[in-house]
């Protein structure tokens, strides 16, 4: 007996030991250890791929997790959102600031507009 929709067409309602051994058939099938492999596979693979296009946009974590949840959608998408520009650091202390910013709020030193 397969597990798919002809064999449970073929079912005998009458039968409860043949429902059950469809049961434990694609019971069997879902938690075959191979399907769970390729299953994490292909998310890891979807993820890096999502981490390359994220490194051309400047938004590596973003596409990754668009590419590890959605995968090849994922991609499309990532490709089709737009590049996020990268945020103004301040020149004494390195850290990232707001564009509009007049001082930078980790150490004060004043910005240039």
């Amino acid at each position: 007996m397969s597990c798919d929709f002809t064999a449970l067409a073929n079912i005998d309602p009458s039968d409860p030991d043949q429902a059950n051994a469809l049961l434990q058939q694609c019971s069997g099938a879902l938690t075959d250890p191979n399907l769970w492999l390729w299953a994490i596979v292909f998310t890891i693979v979807c993820a890096a791929v999502g981490a390359l296009i994220g490194k051309y946009k400047n938004a590596v974590v973003r596409d990754t997790i668009l590419g590890a949840t959605l995968g090849p959608i994922g991609w499309i998408v990532s490709l089709c959102m737009p590049v996020v520009k990268p945020r103004p650091v301040c020149p004494a202390c390195k850290r990232a600031v707001d564009a509009g910013d007049r001082h930078c709020r980790h150490c004060g030193t004043a910005l240039a507009p």
